[in-house]
C-alpha cells in the first residue's frame, strides 16, 4: 500500500505541486482520461439535447484559450496555493470544463426563457469575454517590454502554413479540410510544433512533453515538430472522415476533433503567450 502512494506521489502529485515535467505514467493517464472524458460528455449532450455540430466546436474554442490564458496567469505566479494547483494540470481540465459547461447550460436555460435570441452566440460571447479578462490580467501584471515578435515568428506561419493546407486540399482529395473546424484542429497543431520549436530551440524554454522532447533529441532540433504534427494531425482528421457516417447523429466526429484542438491549441496558446509575456 505504502508503494503505491509513494508511486502516485512520485508520478501524479509532485508533478502537481512542483509543476515539472510530465512523466510516461501521468501523460498516458491525463489522455485516457480525456477521451473517456470526451464520450462521458457527448453522451450527456445527446441526452440534454444540446446538438454537437462544427457550430458548438467553433463555440467552443474561447473557453480553450481562456485555458491557456489562466495557465500563463499561474505561469506568472499570480495565484497562491492552493488556488494555484487548481490551474495545473490536469486539475486546470476540470475548472475550464466547470465554467464551459455552466456557462452553456447557463445560455441554453435563458434562451428558453427568451431572455436570449440564440444560446450557442452567448456561450461563445461569454467565453470570449473570459478570456479577454485574462488578457487584461496578464497586460496589468506584465511589464512594458512584451515579446510581440514571437507572434511574427510563430503565429504569422502557423496561419501561413493553415492556409496553404486549405488551399491545396482538394488537389490531394481531402476538400473537407476547408471547413473551419477542420482548419482550425491543423492550425492549433501547426502553432503548438512553432511555439514549441521557437521558445526551446531559440529561446531556452524547457519542453515538458516526454514524446515531443525524444524527436527533438534524436533530429537535434524542434523545428522536425512542425511536419511531423501536420501529418499527424491529417492522418487523424482522415480517419476521422473515413469512419464518420452520413447518418450519424451522436456527434462522435465533432467531439474528437474538439478534443484534436483542445490538445493543440491548449498547449501552443499557452506556449505563445508565455513567450509574450516573459513567464
Amino acid at each position: 500500500m505504502n508503494g503505491l502512494i509513494d508511486f502516485i506521489n512520485r508520478n501524479y502529485i509532485e508533478g502537481i505541486i512542483n509543476d515539472t515535467s510530465y512523466n510516461h505514467f501521468d501523460m498516458i493517464t491525463y489522455v485516457i482520461i480525456l477521451f473517456a472524458g470526451v464520450y462521458a460528455v457527448l453522451k450527456l449532450l445527446n441526452k440534454l439535447k444540446i446538438r454537437v455540430d462544427e457550430e458548438f466546436v467553433i463555440a467552443t474554442i474561447p473557453y480553450i484559450f481562456m485555458g491557456s490564458v489562466f495557465r500563463v496567469i499561474e505561469d506568472a505566479d499570480l495565484l497562491k496555493p492552493p488556488v494555484k494547483y487548481f490551474f495545473i494540470t490536469p486539475l486546470i481540465y476540470f475548472v475550464i470544463f466547470a465554467i464551459c459547461f455552466g456557462t452553456l447550460f447557463l445560455t441554453r436555460y435563458l434562451e428558453k426563457l427568451k431572455k436570449i435570441r440564440n444560446y450557442i452566440h452567448a456561450y461563445a460571447a461569454a467565453g470570449t469575454v473570459l478570456s479577454l479578462a485574462g488578457i487584461v490580467i496578464l497586460i496589468y501584471y506584465s511589464s512594458s517590454n512584451l515579446n510581440l515578435d514571437v507572434l511574427i515568428y510563430s503565429l504569422v506561419p502557423a496561419m501561413a502554413l493553415t492556409e496553404f493546407v486549405r488551399r491545396i486540399s482538394p488537389k490531394i482529395g481531402m476538400t473537407y479540410l476547408r471547413s473551419r473546424m477542420y482548419s482550425f484542429a491543423i492550425f492549433s497543431f501547426v502553432l503548438d510544433s512553432f511555439t514549441t520549436y521557437i521558445g526551446v530551440d531559440l529561446l531556452g524554454y524547457t519542453n515538458k512533453h516526454p514524446f515531443s522532447s525524444l524527436l527533438a533529441s534524436i533530429f537535434g532540433t524542434g523545428f522536425v515538430l512542425i511536419p511531423v504534427s501536420l501529418i499527424l494531425v491529417m492522418l487523424i482528421i482522415l480517419l476521422l472522415e473515413k469512419d464518420s457516417r452520413e447518418d450519424q447523429d451522436r456527434g462522435e466526429k465533432y467531439m474528437l476533433t474538439l478534443t484534436l484542438i483542445v490538445l493543440g491549441l491548449s498547449m501552443g496558446a499557452r506556449n505563445l503567450l508565455a513567450m509574450i509575456f516573459g513567464v
